[in-house]
């Protein structure tokens, strides 16, 4: 398996990598708790309900600890926290919660570990990442097709 990117060409006019080319990672599918909570099941002696019934209890205790201004770390899997995004105000008196933030979102830290010899974090859910370009994976055109 590996994951799939497409190359994208940046146009944005204004951009000081205007016309270089990149590459986006694509995901072809999602996968939910319900699926998650089936293949759990599949590889340990727990039973589906009980897989579901810990994963959306976690769901839940997971979001009243954010929502408490707590750091959630899952060992092993990695810590979450909520960010704020807001508007600067010229003077600490003239900020408001109301006027300058200005939105929310959960940061998310996948768990590491540090290899001694090279002393490189090695993150959670990125060792042994191999990439393909999704145009590898469609049909190639046959000789002579689309030339007029």
């Amino acid at each position: 398996m590996a994951v799939l990117y497409r190359v994208y060409e940046d146009t944005r006019q204004e951009s000081l990598t205007h016309g270089q080319f990149f590459a986006r990672a694509i995901h072809t599918d999602t996968i939910g708790l319900k699926e998650m909570a089936m293949e759990i099941e599949e590889n340990v002696s727990v039973k589906y309900s009980d897989v579901s019934a810990v994963l959306i209890e976690l769901v839940n205790v997971m979001n009243r600890h954010l929502n408490a201004s707590r750091r959630v770390k899952l060992d092993g899997f990695g810590a979450f926290k909520i960010g704020l995004k807001t508007k600067g105000a010229l003077r600490e008196e003239d900020f408001s919660a109301s006027k300058n933030i200005v939105g929310s979102r959960v940061l998310f830290q996948p768990e590491y570990s540090v290899d001694v010899a090279t002393k490189k974090r090695n993150r959670q859910f990125l060792n042994n990442v191999t990439v393909k370009n999704v145009k590898d994976l469609l049909p190639k055109p046959e000789e002579g097709e689309g030339n007029g």
